[in-house]
């Protein structure tokens, strides 16, 4: 096999590879040198293109290829990626500005934007149309809500239309203009080609065509900028009258963002709270900075205030970033004024923003029925892992959960994984929520299943005897789980550390699945005598976050 036969989910596992290591690293590793003409761009982000396709092999087959084992130009393993879908682009290329419209009431402007842009599509319903571009919508999107734009075709070949849609490059900004006023920004992360899609999310215009220059976007944040001097020194007219790119030394305006309008749609439900919470929308380190900020607000949930100060919120929010070893310590502007986009977020007085004279210090927090879904604990729960599966995906969440005061949410037990209390005790005292528990109720239940795994079925023989663990489904301490066999479970140590740290749950259908993949583990086995409560078993599946079917 050569480097003509990698698929595109052996470049995805080398991508994941090479941000798992980091760039250095994984060039030492391989033995190959930075790429120095051409290079892959992955969710705004750059890749050596040689190096990920000779370590893309090795997913395929088992061996990387070495660097002399072929050539990395455009004509070869430029081609190939691109024939699965990826984009390759010379080396170094600054990101560029794209002057968007938005598109006014007549033809649906508005409601497209608010739509596609600002609340996301749903990948699943429109997957037919999508077609070969579903997958790699889906690696950007793992929540499986994707924030799309599209243009019509141009009615000129070499027209501004025409050179801004064949010029538009991934990493590009894009800045979104109605009323003479820039509305939001965002980042390009994909562009594609698509009327079908284009027609299945928008329909057509009142001349039959459809928006099928199609880009995918990210850290699409709202704003309100003015717009007429960048309009009228890149196009020479006072309104923007069609989509624009402009060159990458032309500064964009400049001034605090302002706060966007309140949501007009009443109260977040806590579905679309979990939904936002998903689509926290931003660069791989800003989104973790703002869901750290939002975890340690989540933390003071119980205490008084319940907005909290700009000084207090910057110094706490700091202290815990520079505890976990986080980015961002020194920019918590953009979370604590910036997540008003989300609906579940105020700041008062509703007037302040960054850099703003204010007669008094401006506080931010949830809002009052934000705060009340967050009061109960299997919802606050359920926040609590949204954020820590798409955000926070390899970091240490003993200690961040442990810094924020929410240690007890690190496992469905309550209980610290072996151990995380030592780490936990550096950063602040034991909170006693630990439980005694019933030694007989634990004995029964392993002696009823002979020390079997309910879920693999594994019977681990140890130089002693058998060995297996008795795992609460609804945990003692914080969910107030009973102790008692119809709460219980014989697994495994590894089923266990997989179902206690949320990554393993039991569907409807009895089936053991894995959280990331929905895979299946095996089936919940039962037996005469042990009676398990389905109640407390649909209770832990209610905390994990799933992913999505791809059915």
């Amino acid at each position: 096999m050569s480097y003509r036969d990698v698929r595109e989910q052996d470049v995805l596992a080398a991508i994941a590879r090479f941000d798992e290591l980091g760039g250095e690293a994984f060039l030492e590793r391989y033995g190959y040198d930075k790429a120095r003409r051409f290079v892959l761009v992955h969710n705004g982000k750059q890749y050596d293109s040689k190096a990920i396709v000779g370590v893309a092999h090795e997913f395929l087959d088992g061996r990387a290829l070495t660097p002399d084992e072929f050539s990395g130009g455009r004509a070869t393993v430029g081609r190939r990626l691109g024939a699965l879908g990826f984009v390759v682009q010379e080396r170094g290329a600054l990101p560029q500005l794209l002057l968007q419209p938005r598109g006014g009431a007549r033809d649906g402007g508005p409601q497209n934007f608010k739509r596609t842009v600002e609340e996301g599509i749903r990948l699943d319903d429109h997957a037919e149309a999508l077609g070969a571009d579903l997958a790699e919508l889906r690696a950007l999107y793992r929540d499986g809500t994707a924030r799309l734009w599209g243009n019509t075709p141009p009615a000129k070949s070499n027209n501004p239309k025409a050179k801004a849609i064949r010029g538009r490059r991934v990493g590009d900004r894009v800045l979104f203009y109605a009323e003479r006023t820039f509305i939001a920004e965002a980042v390009i992360l994909k562009l594609f080609h698509n009327p079908a899609a284009a027609r299945s999310i928008w329909g057509v215009d009142q001349t039959g065509a459809t928006f099928e220059h199609m880009m995918a976007l990210g850290d699409v944040t709202l704003i309100r900028r003015d717009a007429t001097d960048l309009v009228l020194r890149t196009t020479g007219q006072e309104t923007l009258r069609s989509v624009t790119l402009v060159p990458a030394d032309v500064e964009p305006p400049a001034g605090p963002v302002a706060p966007p309008p309140p949501p007009d749609d009443g109260p977040v439900s806590a579905e679309e709270f979990l939904t936002r919470l998903l689509t926290l929308h931003g660069r791989e380190q800003a989104a973790k900075r703002d869901s750290v900020a939002l975890l340690w607000t989540i933390g003071q949930v119980h205490r008084k205030p319940r907005l909290h100060p700009w000084s207090t919120f910057r110094q706490e929010v700091a202290k815990v970033l520079t505890t976990c070893g986080l980015e961002g310590a020194d920019e918590l502007e953009r979370p604590f004024y910036d997540l008003r986009r989300t609906g579940f977020w105020r700041v008062v007085p509703e007037s302040a923003a960054p850099g703003a004279a204010d007669a008094e210090e401006p506080s931010a927090g949830f809002t009052d029925e934000s705060h009340r879904l967050l009061v109960d604990v299997a919802f606050r729960t359920k926040a609590i892992n949204v954020l820590r599966s798409r955000h926070l995906d390899g970091e240490d969440h003993e200690v961040l959960l442990a810094s924020v005061g929410l240690e007890d949410y690190a496992t469905a037990s309550g209980e610290p994984r072996s151990g995380g209390r030592s780490r936990e005790r550096r950063l602040r005292p034991n909170t006693g929520s630990s439980v005694a528990r019933d030694r007989e109720v634990v004995r029964r239940v392993k002696a009823l299943h002979d020390h079997t795994c309910q879920f693999c079925h594994t019977r681990l023989n140890t130089g002693f005897g058998y060995y297996s663990e008795a795992a609460h489904i609804r945990g003692l301490t914080v969910h107030k789980g009973p102790d008692e066999l119809e709460n219980l479970l014989c697994l495994c140590a590894n089923c266990h550390v997989q179902f206690d740290g949320f990554g393993l749950y039991v569907d409807e259908g009895d089936v053991v699945r894995r959280v990331r993949d929905r895979g299946e583990v095996g089936k919940l086995r039962r037996v005469s005598g042990h009676a398990i409560e389905d109640a407390h078993i649909a209770y832990h599946r209610d905390l994990c976050v799933i992913a999505p079917s791809n059915d």
